[in-house]
């Protein structure tokens, strides 16, 4: 990678999972002049209710989230995995390790630690190891050519989780929140991009409005902060993990807390 710009990306588990959860976090820091990238662990195999094979929902799941990543000049890329099959082991640090060291961010964005499923949660778990692993000169992802390391930690993120709640239905409240309220309509159209998800989460979690739930969600996040939509965010501020606020300081002016303060 030669461009100079800083570099935000996003691991999640599916196909739309970015989109969905920090859409609007990414369209800021697009017009911020940031680079995005966007990772899935798995091209959404098992996104189907209607009688397709895995290989088909797969190509057309990858084909849209291609579609997604382009429209907002993302790099895209999924680490092989398969849905409902993504857990925290070797085999799955090491292609992600892989992938970070090829997009080497500066900021790493995934799912919250306790969600309402387990390739979220699983994920959560898989890239917090890849981001420390990245940077560790003797970690070795048996990649031919491997990617170079990372020279530092990137800072790393959780988003909220679906619906704010883990999977005991409990608020999961964030550190802070990104006001996304004119970026919304572009959200929309970004989530758009993902088109074959709709019947299945209607046939599947009872949803019917795909982009009207996302919208629900937004706003009931933007009321907990004082604006109209928000998307939550936690920074991870381990030992062995940069501290440095990075996003917020990057997000200033639409960065709130709850209660509607905002960033000082």
């Amino acid at each position: 990678m030669t461009d100079q710009r800083l570099r935000v990306l996003v691991v999640m588990a599916h196909p739309d999972d970015a989109e969905i959860l920090v859409g609007g976090t990414l369209l800021r820091l697009v017009a911020e002049g940031w680079a995005p990238g966007i990772i899935t662990m798995t091209a959404g195999d098992c996104g189907s209710s209607e009688a397709r094979t895995k290989e088909d929902i797969s190509r057309i799941r990858y084909t849209e989230a291609v579609a997604a990543a382009d429209s907002i000049g993302a790099w895209y890329a999924c680490a092989g995995l398969a849905d409902v099959e993504v857990f925290a082991n070797a085999q799955s640090v090491r292609a992600v390790v892989e992938l970070l060291r090829t997009f080497r961010p500066d900021v790493v964005i995934t799912h919250s630690p306790a969600d309402y499923m387990l390739d979220h949660e699983e994920t959560s778990r898989i890239v917090r190891a890849a981001v420390f692993a990245a940077a560790v000169p003797l970690y070795q992802t048996r990649h031919a050519p491997p990617a170079k390391p990372v020279p530092s930690t990137p800072v790393l993120y959780y988003a909220d989780a679906v619906e704010g709640m883990d999977s005991m239905g409990r608020r999961i409240h964030p550190n802070f929140y990104i006001d996304i309220s004119d970026q919304m309509e572009r959200k929309r159209t970004l989530v758009g991009h993902h088109a074959s998800q709709r019947a299945w989460l209607r046939d599947h979690h009872g949803i019917d409005e795909y982009l009207s739930r996302m919208t629900e969600w937004a706003e009931a996040y933007g009321g907990e902060c004082g604006v109209a939509h928000a998307e939550g965010l936690r920074q991870h501020r381990g030992h062995g993990y940069p501290h440095e606020a990075r996003l917020q300081e990057a997000l200033k002016p639409y960065v709130r807390i709850q209660g509607g303060e905002e960033y000082d």
